[in-house]
């Protein structure tokens, strides 16, 4: 796995970020390089996004439990909790890996996760369910259709600035995303790194339960969810306030699905929130004692 690291180098990193699907870590260097100033920051790029060589197969890709299995992979090597933050696909990848290791975790800055109402889980454990979304699921029909292939990053930098789901994007954060997006696809252009058909699948692999792992989790919780295009409802956003009830959970007026490109202070506010709550929390303490 590949990734960006911001702040002195210590053995353990504070916070851990996890990206949203087709993204990469160094996408969100504008979020992230702040926090370094305080914290040790690292970001990976999950498996089959940015400069991660894990392979990237699509057989069988039902769920984010493969993401899950890889940061636990990671977070094996530290020896104290981490905090993990994570946006959208990363958020949910986050509180999977809280849930199945809380010894590894010690909080927990979810940024509009992707947490669906449980009909949704229902119909993913059906037989061929994702394969059947990749053909009927709007987001996922779009993803495969995207350009992948770009005579060089200046002109992928312009083909995606003021467009699609890059609208509201910096430019800087653009530059970023097509630094570890796009990689040499050996006849002298580039290609993206997280290909449309794998980008499809990701966005129809739903056979987990985040549900469960919102029940099971003990550590201090942080959530955004954004205003408009949010990909959680209100009615599920009622639920998780329900389930969590010490959990510090707050809508940014305004803010789209890219809250991190669109209110980076508000998003860094609340991953320092989840740290620093974290740090108050007995496990870290019972870690750094051992």
């Amino acid at each position: 796995m590949a990734g960006v690291a911001f702040g002195a180098e210590t053995a353990t990193p504070d916070i851990v970020f996890v990206h949203a699907t087709g993204f990469n870590a160094r996408t969100y260097r504008s979020l992230l390089a702040p926090l370094g100033d305080r914290f040790h920051v690292l970001a990976l790029d999950m498996r089959g996004h940015g400069l991660s060589t894990l392979p990237p197969r699509i057989f069988g890709y039902t769920s984010w439990d493969r993401h899950r299995d890889d940061l636990i992979a990671v977070l094996e090597h530290f020896s104290a909790p981490v905090t993990l933050a994570g946006h959208s696909m990363g958020g949910v990848v986050s509180l999977l890996t809280a849930a199945r290791r809380t010894d590894l975790v010690g909080g927990l800055a979810l940024i509009d996760p992707v947490i669906l109402p449980t009909a949704a889980y229902a119909f993913a454990q059906l037989p061929f369910a994702s394969v059947i979304q990749r053909h009927t699921m709007p987001i996922a029909k779009g993803a495969a259709k995207r350009r992948a292939h770009f005579p060089d990053r200046a002109s992928a930098v312009e083909a995606f600035t003021g467009r699609g789901i890059f609208k509201t994007f910096p430019r800087d954060v653009i530059e970023d995303y097509v630094g570890d997006g796009l990689i040499e696809d050996g006849k002298g252009g580039f290609t993206l790194a997280c290909t449309p058909a794998y980008e499809a699948a990701t966005f129809c692999a739903h056979r987990h339960d985040p549900w469960t792992a919102l029940r099971r989790i003990t550590d201090p919780v942080v959530l955004l969810r954004a205003e408009r295009q949010s990909t959680i409802t209100e009615a599920c956003m009622h639920r998780i306030a329900a389930l969590k009830p010490d959990a510090r959970v707050a809508t940014v007026e305004g803010a789209g699905h890219m809250i991190p490109m669109e209110r980076p202070d508000r998003v860094r506010a609340a991953i320092e929130s989840a740290h620093l709550l974290a740090r108050a929390g007995r496990k870290y303490h019972d870690a750094l004692v051992q």
